[in-house]
């Protein structure tokens, strides 16, 4: 699978999203990487998107939504949960793609087990407000990277969930008939904090080559 580039990404966070639908997001973990193939993502805009972080213009919290694409922005919700999005866009335009689900991948590439939930993606992978900033292209794309799908998917719009702002934008996306898709947050199948499944171990990361 080739690499996910700053031209895939320096795009409206409304054309990225669907594009990263079947994507494999790759962290590197003390321990090795772990790996997941998304299967529903949604969009976030700028200051036309009242539901976005971005709609009053940059914070110290949002700033990074402003570019250059290709950038993590981790941000903890309600005070219990990290969930991890995509920086998308030209420079200065406010954009994110914000990562709901996914299948948890061995080292070849084949299903495990998987994650529902923005929270529980992130906490799956590692990831953290630290996070913010790092780069998911190029050569500076150490601590995580993007793969590109590999084939097409039928992709399913909906209005976005877990918001109170702009519900019936149509800036959900989701992988058609996936059964790990689904309307919002809910307990992840297969696998919790750790990589721990119902009943027994998923074992440990498989090994981390660079990218």
């Amino acid at each position: 699978m080739s690499r996910v580039t700053l031209r895939d990404l320096a795009r409206p966070p409304e054309v990225v999203a669907p594009a990263l639908l079947g994507a494999t997001l790759v962290v590197r973990a003390p321990e090795g990487c772990r790996r997941v193939r998304l299967v529903e993502v949604e969009a976030y805009g700028g200051l036309d998107d009242p539901a976005s972080h971005a709609a009053r213009g940059p914070t110290p919290r949002c700033a990074v939504m402003f570019g250059p694409a290709g950038r993590l922005y981790v941000y903890r919700s309600y005070g219990r949960h990290w969930c991890a999005n995509v920086v998308t866009g030209p420079p200065g335009v406010a954009g994110a793609v914000l990562l709901r689900a996914g299948e948890v991948l061995d080292a070849r590439g084949r299903p495990i087990a998987a994650v529902r939930g923005p929270g529980l993606l992130a906490r799956y992978l590692g990831l953290t407000g630290a996070d913010t900033g790092a780069s998911l292209i190029g050569s500076g794309a150490r601590r995580a990277w993007m793969r590109r799908a590999e084939g097409d998917l039928e992709v399913a719009v909906s209005g976005r969930v877990g918001i109170s702002r702009e519900v019936e934008r149509p800036w959900r996306f989701v992988v058609a008939g996936h059964p790990v898709a689904g309307r919002g947050p809910r307990p992840a199948t297969g696998v919790t904090d750790g990589g721990r499944r119902s009943g027994r171990r998923t074992g440990r990361p498989p090994t981390c080559w660079p990218p």
